[in-house]
């Protein structure tokens, strides 16, 4: 029979997760063939044509698979029978184990096989090239080879359901949530972990978010409608900046306007200043010279570097004050479609700054209010989620264990508005509050 522990010493093997292509073996050759005969009738996933895609069901099995219960005894790893049955309980708490199996072939222009790979949970099985030979074994391919066989045996049971129609409604039956997709509101969130609460609002005064209101409410963030610069200098990026360290109360803000920048920026300017570091890094323009800025501004080799980043911070916890202008932007919009060469002409032209700072909301409101409050052209993007995150009046997206909870939005449909953060829950979430969260429906696989 096959159980969930004989498949997971199997996959220890392939703790690593990823593995780049190979050329195949003979042997793994033919190891592949029955699983791929099996899943021929599954039709392959929406979103790739290559891929197909199953959840397997599998039977803890009896505690004897578990392991050697003398072999642990020996090892330190138990001390008597009940703390070996106590393990094996803790490692396999449900008499059903679930396995994301996933397999992908394409082939060449000509017909002939290219490429085919095996995962599970995650783990990268088997990556191989099918057009290049190899006669050296692949890594672990003995493993690789006893997971095929048994994969193919459970496979072919999951094909047997799909084929009766019980298939999918098992899954949205009873697949557990920590391989689950979900929305609960954050409103819940704060009524049973107050934390919660306090983190969302944290640091933002009630001025700021009064003024915060006013300015989405009288259609102050709206970019067609916020006015232009002219002319620009490094000096009034600078200045914009020392604007907003101002007002988050950061320190250093008595420094030279530069000064203030390199406290709390990134660094890696693009040249900007002379003193930032990283590709492109240079011996700086003059700060006051609004030519000079063009040229750097303009300059279509800048790149690489992080010259907006204004708080410095990781991936997603940094924030932006983005320097903009419309002239690209509407060549842009004019190739595409999105204006006519007349709305073109029509359409404000000039430097504008982009607030960007999700994930670090506090900071973001409070540069973008009080740019405004000084006269910058200005815009917060995401404003509206961001609002919806003070007031409690949005969803947190919930996300499988296999999935770390960030840049996840695109998992959620529009009907739940932006979502912008993203959790985990575990059993005393589901306990708490899980009658509030809303499971989105498994996509549902089907036959040719």
């Amino acid at each position: 029979m096959i159980t969930a522990p004989k498949i997971d010493r199997l996959l220890r093997y392939f703790r690593d997760g990823h593995r780049n292509p190979s050329p195949s073996t003979p042997g793994l050759n033919v190891a592949m063939e029955p699983l791929f005969n099996v899943l021929s009738p599954l039709a392959p996933l929406p979103t790739n044509n290559e891929a197909k895609a199953l959840w397997l069901a599998i039977p803890r099995g009896p505690i004897e698979d578990y392991d050697s219960y003398e072999d642990m005894l020996e090892w330190g790893m138990v001390t008597n029978r009940e703390d070996y049955e106590q393990r094996w309980r803790e490692d396999y708490p449900d008499p059903l184990c679930w396995y994301r199996l996933v397999i992908v072939e394409s082939f060449n222009k000509n017909g002939t096989l290219r490429f085919r790979a095996i995962a599970c949970n995650d783990k990268t099985i088997i990556s191989s090239i099918m057009d290049e030979p190899c006669v050296q074994p692949n890594y672990a391919e003995d493993a690789a080879m006893e997971l095929c066989a048994l994969l193919s045996d459970a496979a072919a049971g999951a094909i047997a359901k799909l084929r009766n129609g019980t298939y999918n409604t098992e899954m949205n039956d009873l697949l557990p949530y920590y391989f689950r997709t979900g929305v609960v509101p954050r409103s819940v969130l704060w009524v049973h972990d107050p934390d919660w609460k306090e983190h969302d609002v944290y640091g933002l005064s009630e001025d700021i978010m009064h003024a915060f209101k006013e300015l989405l409410s009288n259609g102050c963030n709206d970019e067609l409608t916020i006015g232009r610069l002219d002319r620009m200098t490094a000096n009034d990026f600078f200045r914009a900046c020392a604007v907003g360290y101002n007002a988050c109360g950061f320190t250093d803000t008595d420094l030279p306007l530069v000064n203030q920048y390199f406290s709390h920026a990134d660094g890696r300017d693009e040249g900007l200043s002379g003193r930032g570091y990283g590709l492109n890094a240079g011996p700086g323009i003059d700060f006051n010279d609004p030519d000079a800025w063009d040229r750097w501004f303009f300059d279509p080799q800048r790149g690489g570097g992080h010259p907006w980043e204004v708080c410095s911070g990781g991936n997603s916890t940094h924030v932006d004050l983005f320097v903009c202008h419309d002239r690209n932007m509407l060549s842009w919009k004019v190739g595409i479609g999105k204006l006519t060469e007349e709305q073109a002409k029509q359409h404000p032209c000039g430097f504008f700054f982009r607030v960007a700072g999700k994930h670090r909301p506090m900071e973001a409101v409070s540069f973008y209010v009080s740019l405004h409050n000084e006269g910058y052209p200005v815009v917060l993007e995401d404003a509206e989620e961001i609002l919806a995150r003070f007031e409690g009046t949005d969803y947190v997206g919930i996300v499988p264990h296999s999935i770390t909870p960030k840049y996840c939005e695109k998992m959620f449909p529009a009907k739940y508005g932006k979502v912008i953060d993203f959790m985990h829950v575990y059993d005393e979430e589901i306990e708490q509050y899980g009658h509030h969260i809303e499971w989105l429906a498994l996509q549902e696989a089907k036959l040719n």
